[in-house]
């Protein structure tokens, strides 16, 4: 396959620093394009975009050889002053930008799974995933912070097509080349606020999805069952209380097992899960 480069660009922040902004037409993973280059000493934001991937870890979605899935791919190089300590939440107000992405482009409303997954009419249509190098216990190297979203029919209304391309249509840029310098504003908006984030979590709090389900989960290499109860300001951990009316802390995806009722179709209308299914 063809992994077509596109352009180099670059455009003022809504914070006002400068963003670098390296275009692909296919990749198979911006990421790990984006570890490449940090270890190679790209910048702070530098970012990697492409339209479409190959393979999709922060989606999910098993794809055949050689399809690729279409949509918002972005990595971005950050060359943090803050702590380790300080970086817990990090991935949650990365969905929070997400969140604010998206709806700045339509008139949906999504809501976020922990730790950093979108979802939209119960379709999970996008996520955020982190992953740093300490250069020592007090810094970091790099850290990469990246963002899918998909724009198909399926996922995302068709009437955002329409809006964005009549308000744009003088500079004719490609969606979602829009949509991804919406996403870095947002971004860069929470991201000068990492040592305050109090406000954005509580936006987190707000549209959180796993409130009051039941979910399953590992402890100790043991199984247990609970219920979410609410997540953790300050450090994004799921608050759980078990069937011993105990309150324990989460701070693992990997522990919960499952989680009750959690059906794509459950959060629609009967006439429209008759839709899904036809």
């Amino acid at each position: 396959m063809n992994y077509e480069f596109k352009e180099i660009t670059s455009f003022r922040a809504s914070d006002g620093n400068n963003i670098r902004l390296e275009c692909w037409n296919t990749v198979p993973s911006t990421a790990d394009l984006a570890r490449e280059y940090a270890m190679a000493g790209k910048p702070d934001r530098y970012v990697v975009f492409s339209e479409g991937q190959t393979k999709s870890p922060i989606i999910g979605t098993r794809l055949s050889d050689g399809a690729v899935e279409r949509g918002v791919f972005i990595s971005c190089i950050l060359r943090p002053s803050f702590f380790p300590s300080q970086a817990g939440l990090l991935a949650p107000l990365s969905a929070v930008a997400l969140l604010g992405a998206f709806e700045e482009h339509t008139t949906k409303k999504a809501k976020i799974g922990w730790v950093s997954d979108i979802y939209y009419e119960g379709q999970k249509i996008g996520g955020c995933t982190i992953e740093g190098k300490l250069d020592s216990f007090s810094s970091y190297e790099y850290m990469i912070v990246s963002f899918a979203l998909r724009l198909d029919n399926k996922f995302f209304t068709p009437r955002l097509t329409d809006m964005i391309s009549k308000v744009f249509d003088e500079d004719n840029p490609s969606i979602p080349m829009i949509i991804t310098k919406t996403i870095l504003n947002k971004f860069f908006d929470i991201y000068i606020d990492i040592k305050n984030p109090a406000k954005h979590m509580n936006t987190y709090k707000q549209r959180f999805l796993y409130y009051d389900r039941k979910i399953k989960y590992t402890q100790n290499g043991k199984k247990f069952s609970g219920k979410v109860i609410g997540v953790d300001k300050s450090s994004c951990a799921l608050i759980v209380m078990n069937k011993s009316g105990e309150t324990i802390e989460i701070t693992s995806p990997s522990a919960v097992i499952s989680i009750s009722n959690f059906n794509p179709l459950s959060r629609l209308s009967k006439k429209q899960q008759i839709n899904k299914k036809s």
